[in-house]
């Protein structure tokens, strides 16, 4: 007992130690850590209690760190010879076989604790994208593990049927005379030779071996087993025999029946079904659903990592159950229980701690090498991020940076500070868009200073343009920006009149604050949509009007379409689709226009979006003109502007709290005159069936009456 509570004690330290490691390690995590090494606790300190396998389902954004966390976590608590990581990217496309790889475990852990790590499961889908089920018989025994920890395959080991032909074999030379003592032949000797040589094993003839034997000059030299197929029966043995020797050892003490009846029971063991036993293991399931971390197709580096932040927040495990449904049976599902982690989007914050850390691992890693530190200026590290961060794809394009800008720079660093024989304290590293700026000092004296140019894409796709382009962009934005503001009461958060995203010349990023769309509101979005071409047609004359509205023409005619036909916005509450028989329950659109009725509303939205930008002239040619000079303009910028120049505008007005603007206190409020009305309409001292609130309230009138 007293052996169970030390190993209890020691256990928990080494669990909380690898917690404080991981989070010096990962950075923005913190929360994540806690709770996988909460959850995994009861599995760590007490795993012979375990019946079935604990599952953890780990889902992040690419490059968030859910493999590298699982792999450190395993080596910090001493399974990492115990871990064995499956990627299900890989078998979906036939590179391996997860059975095969999984049955390694039988010979290694089987019945015994370990870690697995399912990496990539989004793959190991079993419904495709139209919900229908799909033939990937590799990942059954995936599914097998997760429910019991155990799964049946038979052992069709390709030398069983040699070895069945190498009994037969001896059994006939053991009944024509061959003697075997001590695992050694010891009588007819000619015959072994004659009947051995005619038998060829699956990887070749004997001659070579048996000449090798006649060579010998005592009797006893000679194996009644070929030592060839040694190696061969020991892979059918393990795990009971640790290595070919031990195996000798035992086939050395057996004559002849008993080497028979020792290879006839592996042969019927091996011939019978094996059971690999994970039932202790901890289970990791890891992968990226796309359906749940929407903003994952958005590779945009311009885009603020902490709106991404934001939205990750509010991912929950009933999202990720619906997601799951997307791509697998409910059965399945189930299967995965409820222990569902969800990894956050990095936000600012965390980007800039990971390059301080990387950074740091640089510096120390010279400091122990040359006996001198490194240095790296604020602006160094904000270029490093400007450059290197993509918000929805996590660590890998920052740490790709780190190496372009730094580590490939430090061999020049470091000869130049050997070919000029300098005496070091330390080296500051500052950088621009041009060069990297290396200052060696000793002491606080400066004594050298090396510059280094580089290649910056992205901020070379960030500069100024300043021509057609950009202006066009600044007025079309700017259009978006001002009907957000004046009709729907939202500033957005950034606006760009340049961009490095392929294939877009500008954007504007912000969100509501609300989280439904009302009838009344149709119409203003609409104009928004078409906000950019409104302002065109305003500020360059409707004859050049370029074709750069193209996409939200197409948003806006996929809103009012969606509104009409699924939302009941249109004259008749149905759900309108296309004819079919599949669509069968639907209703079609042959005589109540509501093409016409898309049109109409477009046409409006068109007009009011006109008619708004032209009260606010003042205020679109104000931003137009800064956002023609400057590639951004930041939400505060924006609001002094309208402050400014925005005509008959309270800036009160715009929307901070988007959860109680208008629904709660309309439901109170008409609830309150609803008991107000009956109680009017009681006969005096009748309370009978109002809520007791108002009964009391009723009473204490009464009284004081």
């Amino acid at each position: 007992m007293e052996a169970l509570y030390t190993d209890m004690v020691e256990k928990q330290k080494l669990l909380n130690s690898a917690a404080k490691v991981l989070r010096q390690e990962f950075a923005g995590l913190d929360d994540v850590i806690d709770e996988i090494t909460e959850n995994i606790s009861s599995w760590y300190l007490f795993p012979h209690m375990q019946q079935r396998p604990l599952v953890i389902n780990l889902w992040g954004l690419t490059g968030t760190g859910k493999t590298s966390l699982v792999e450190r976590l395993a080596q910090l608590i001493n399974f990492g010879k115990k871990f064995y990581h499956f990627d299900l990217g890989e078998t979906s496309w036939g590179k391996a076989d997860i059975k095969n790889s999984l049955e390694d475990i039988y010979s290694s852990a089987n019945g015994f604790p370990s870690i697995l790590a399912f990496d990539e499961f989004q793959h190991a889908r079993t419904l495709n994208e139209v919900g229908i089920e799909e033939k990937n018989p590799e990942h059954r025994v995936v599914w097998q593990l997760l429910d019991s920890g155990r799964f049946q395959f038979p052992n069709n080991h390709y030398y069983l049927e040699n070895l069945y032909m190498l009994i037969q074999k001896l059994k006939y030379m053991l009944n024509n005379g061959v003697k075997v003592q001590n695992g050694y032949v010891v009588a007819e000797q000619e015959l072994y030779h004659r009947m051995m040589s005619e038998f060829n094993e699956y990887d070749g003839p004997f001659e070579k071996m048996l000449d090798e034997n006649k060579k010998k000059k005592q009797s006893s030299d000679l194996m009644f087993l070929p030592f060839k197929s040694l190696e061969r029966l020991f892979e059918l043995t393990r795990p009971r025999y640790l290595c070919v020797e031990e195996l000798k050892k035992v086939l050395l003490t057996f004559n002849g029946p008993q080497t028979i009846a020792f290879l006839e029971k592996v042969f019927n063991h091996s011939n019978s079904p094996r059971i690999v036993d994970c039932s202790r293991c901890l289970i990791f399931v890891m992968g990226n659903l796309d359906e749940v971390y929407t903003m994952s197709s958005d590779i945009d580096p311009d885009k603020d990592a902490d709106v991404f932040y934001e939205q990750s927040l509010k991912i929950n495990i009933p999202t990720v159950k619906q997601a799951l449904r997307k791509r697998f049976r409910s059965e399945q599902i189930a299967r995965l229980g409820n222990n569902h982690i969800i990894y956050p989007a990095f936000s600012r914050k965390t980007y800039e701690k990971i390059i301080r850390r990387e950074l740091e691992k640089i510096s120390n890693k010279l400091e122990k090498s040359r006996n001198i530190r490194m240095h790296f200026s604020t602006k160094l590290c904000n270029l490093i991020y400007s450059e290197g961060v993509y918000p929805t794809q996590g660590t890998r394009p920052v740490f790709s940076t780190i190496h372009q800008l730094i580590n490939s720079k430090l061999g020049k660093i470091l000869s130049e500070m050997v070919l000029k024989k300098l005496d070091l304290t330390h080296i500051e590293l500052d950088g621009d868009a041009v060069a990297l700026k290396a200052t060696f000092y000793k002491g606080n004296e400066t004594v050298h200073i090396l510059q280094i140019p580089h290649k910056l894409y992205l901020e070379k796709l960030r500069e100024d343009k300043c021509d057609d382009m950009q202006a066009i962009s600044a007025v079309h934005e700017s259009g978006h920006a001002i009907i957000s503001a004046i009709l729907l009461k939202t500033l957005p958060e950034l606006i760009y009149s340049t961009s490095v995203e392929t294939g877009s010349a500008g954007y504007i990023s912000g969100k509501f604050k609300w989280k439904y769309i009302s009838r009344k509101e149709i119409l203003p979005r609409l104009a928004m949509y078409l906000g950019g071409l409104a302002a065109e047609k305003l500020v360059f004359g409707e004859e050049n009007i370029t074709m750069g509205a193209e996409e939200d023409i197409r948003k806006a005619t996929e809103f009012i379409t969606e509104m009409l036909k699924c939302c009941a916005i249109g004259r008749i509450p149905g759900a309108y689709h296309v004819e079919g028989t599949e669509t069968r329950n639907f209703l079609y659109d042959p005589s109540y226009g509501l093409n016409q009725q898309a049109e109409e509303y477009l046409i409006r939205a068109m007009e009011l979006a006109e008619k708004t930008l032209k009260e606010q002239e003042s205020l679109l040619m104000h931003m137009s003109d800064y956002l023609s000079d400057h590639r951004q303009m930041k939400q505060e910028e924006f609001r002094k502007l309208i402050e400014e120049y925005a005509s008959n505008f309270n800036i009160n007005s715009l929307v901070e709290d988007g959860d109680l603007l208008f629904y709660r206190d309309h439901l109170k409020k008409r609830m309150h005159e609803l008991k107000k009305k009956s109680v009017a309409s009681r006969p005096a001292g009748n309370h009978a069936g109002l809520p007791l609130e108002v009964q009391l309230n009723c009473k204490r009138q009464n009284h004081e009456a």
